[in-house]
């Protein structure tokens, strides 16, 4: 009995440690989440670059193996503003109306509007000793290429206007080098409106600009818009995936910012401003005249038929979303059978609709770029009369979250982008 009077004390002790141990361990994980919250936001905080906060957080907790904490906030925000079925939009967007002229007349093309003409006196009847003048034949040269065919539709009844490609943008040797045409990219989500952008490439000029971040690093190029192209902008778009999940590289200015990788889907600017799109070491490869390459992932569209991988549900190829939703903002560029260069975007297409909008829209080939809400933007930017440095910026839809002045200066953009830029404008060197 005397014995079990002297355990008890040691036994109520021991489970007194016992319990200061657990509750010394509660304590420890909340001031272990609070410390890591205060981490990631500060580190959100110095994050360069004018996206969101959300979105820098979101950036900064996936770089240091956090990933689970954003994926379940953004699953909250994805619910709350995933897209809805059916219905059907009252009518589609404004489009920019051409404005102006951008650039000299194209050498070596006469234009249908300025055929030749004789010198007004009528000519002296033909002798019989002498043969008659030559006969002055008039041939008319389009300075770029042919404006493209109606894209296909598979929601009926149309819109007014749906399917049919608008001139925008400046005129350049008086036709228009850039059409929009909008259009549902399926029969599920048919009150949202995809919206793609043709670009002649022969008569407008692509730079590719490294961001901040992505890819980082010191360049020639700052990661805006810079002062000396502001008369010569026309328009600017988003570029791809954040490296580390783009499974490719990023060249320019002579020097690979990120290694360049062996079958991934590659976009290739040249030096006498023509584009390419294909995979890497097989439809495209590197010689002395490219002037930039952007990769990212592999074709959704190749030689006009649509990538088995992409489909309603995959996301393992085609970029995480927010909370693993398939159906979010997406973009892609692709290329004409005739080397025009197509964008397209919409705020509700999957993998598989995005490719199916490209191929409707005339690509052949073609590739993903960025998707998400945040970083999906295509502004058009239109020159204060007189004052051509002075630029007011349109999105190519309303949905599209960044505002219309996204990518120019003095703000550092994080990732990289395009720039579409009018004949005026001076090649870059290297």
């Amino acid at each position: 009995m005397t014995a079990q009077r002297r355990a008890a004390p040691r036994h109520r002790a021991r489970r007194r440690r016992r319990h200061l141990r657990l509750l010394r361990t509660l304590l420890v994980i909340p001031a272990l989440l609070v410390c890591l919250l205060g981490v990631s936001l500060a580190g959100a905080a110095l994050t360069p670059g004018n996206q969101s906060f959300q979105a820098k957080w979101a950036d900064w907790l996936r770089a240091h193996h956090a990933g689970l904490v954003a994926q379940r906030f953004e699953e909250i925000y994805y619910s709350a503003t995933a897209p809805p079925k059916g219905g059907s939009p009252k009518s589609l967007n404004k489009v920019p109306v051409t404005v102006g002229t951008a650039g000299p007349a194209t050498t070596g093309t006469t234009s249908a509007r300025t055929a030749p003409t004789t010198s007004g006196r009528a000519p002296a009847a033909p002798s019989r000793t002498t043969a008659p003048p030559p006969t002055t034949t008039t041939t008319t040269v389009p300075p770029g290429l042919a404006a493209p065919a109606p894209v296909p539709l598979v929601v009926h009844p149309a819109l007014a206007g749906e399917g049919a490609w608008q001139p925008t943008g400046p005129l350049v040797d008086g036709v228009p080098a850039m059409y929009v045409a909008q259009f549902r990219a399926d029969d599920v989500y048919t009150s949202q409106i995809t919206t793609a952008v043709w670009i002649d490439t022969k008569l407008l000029r692509l730079e590719l600009v490294p961001g901040s971040t992505e890819p980082g690093g010191t360049w020639a190029h700052p990661p805006y818009v810079t002062q000396a192209e502001l008369a010569d902008l026309v328009a600017a778009f988003n570029g791809g995936f954040r490296f580390q999940d783009a499974r490719g590289g990023i060249y320019l200015e002579g020097r690979a910012g990120v290694p360049l990788v062996a079958g991934a889907a590659s976009f290739v600017i040249y030096n006498d401003g023509r584009v390419d799109i294909g995979t890497w070491g097989t439809d495209v490869s590197m010689s002395a005249g490219v002037q930039a390459i952007l990769q990212n992932v592999v074709l959704l569209v190749d030689k006009g038929q649509l990538a088995p991988s992409a489909t309603y549900t995959d996301n393992a190829i085609w970029g995480y979303t927010l909370g693993g939703g398939y159906v979010v903002p997406r973009s892609g560029i692709g290329v004409t059978a005739d080397g025009a260069l197509v964008y397209v975007a919409g705020p509700a297409l999957t993998a598989k609709s995005l490719a199916e909008s490209l191929q409707r829209a005339g690509a052949v080939r073609a590739m993903t770029l960025d998707i998400n809400p945040e970083w999906v933007t295509f502004n058009f930017y239109s020159h204060r009369a007189g004052q051509p440095s002075q630029l007011s910026g349109t999105k190519l839809y309303p949905e599209m979250q960044r505002p219309g002045d996204r990518y120019l200066p003095p703000v550092y953009e994080a990732r990289d982008f395009f720039e579409v830029l009018s004949p005026d404008a001076v090649p870059p060197v290297g």
